[in-house]
């Protein structure tokens, strides 16, 4: 049996307790299924830090092919060494890892994702209707643009969301800490830390902080039309019994408010 570590890798625990890559591709795939009766099989992964996603896609299907973006060379490097090089030679070929901004226009694609909320990097609102035109700009004709979004009663109040994480076949139990810093509601602007940490054993504060725009439903759909979409859809967690989200997607136009919900927002070519 494998030794649990308690590994100060960012990047790892990123990956233990927040990314679930493998179920993306399959929920991505679902989605674009729904509304184009097809499988999709090109995808750029925009602000993609160490594309995990992408390498999972490339994987998914000897078929498929996959171009991430990104300006961090640090995350990059990182997907490089832990990542890409454990792929076999075709799936290597076949995903494109570039160090550039992800508001530009690329090589079109099937797909399009921007997860992790990563595109609320973005505050201004003439920004993200240019990053979307570029993204339409770089869609196949049945294409689709999937951004994740989360909000919520609670998601506007300075708080700290905590999950214990035993999920790693080689990673320690440790707690991943969400914080949610200040929330200003005049621009919508909020700080946002993750914290990882070990019960008796190394402590990460402030491994990855973010300052967001926090965009609403409407506007992220209104921002697609202006910027050329067809049509936005809006994909709402199930939750289970004790109301907590499932991971399982479905479209809808009207839900009751919660204290905290995950949607996903897509907008067709």
């Amino acid at each position: 049996m494998t030794e649990k570590l308690m590994i100060e890798d960012k990047h790892a625990l990123y990956l233990a307790s927040v990314q679930d890559p493998l179920s993306d591709v399959q929920r991505m795939n679902d989605i674009f299924m729904e509304v184009y009766d097809k499988a999709a099989m090109s995808l750029r992964e925009d602000f993609s830090g160490t594309f995990a996603l992408s390498c999972c896609f490339v994987q998914s299907a000897r078929e498929r092919s996959a171009l991430a973006l990104d300006i961090d060379e640090e995350a990059l490097s990182y997907g490089k060494k832990n990542y890409l090089a454990h792929l076999t030679k075709g799936e290597q070929e076949r995903l494109t890892v570039l160090r550039q901004n992800s508001i530009s226009t690329t090589v079109k694609v099937d797909l399009i994702a921007a997860f992790n909320f990563s595109y609320c990097l973005i505050h201004k609102r003439s920004e993200l209707v240019e990053y979307f035109r570029h993204c339409h700009a770089s869609l196949n004709d049945k294409g689709l643009l999937i951004l994740d979004i989360f909000g919520g009663s609670d998601s506007e109040i300075p708080e700290v969301q905590e999950r214990h994480i035993d999920n790693s076949d080689y990673i320690a139990p440790f707690l991943f800490e969400f914080v949610r810093e200040d929330f200003n509601p005049v621009n919508r602007l909020a700080n946002y830390t993750i914290n990882f940490k070990y019960d008796e054993g190394p402590q990460l504060l402030k491994a990855f902080h973010y300052h967001f725009r926090h965009w609403s439903i409407p506007e992220l759909r209104d921002c697609l039309e202006e910027a050329g979409f067809s049509k936005s859809l809006v994909y709402w967690e199930h939750c289970d019994a004790e109301g907590y989200g499932n991971g399982q997607y479905y479209s809808t136009e009207e839900e009751e408010n919660s204290l905290n919900w995950n949607s996903y927002i897509v907008g067709l070519k």
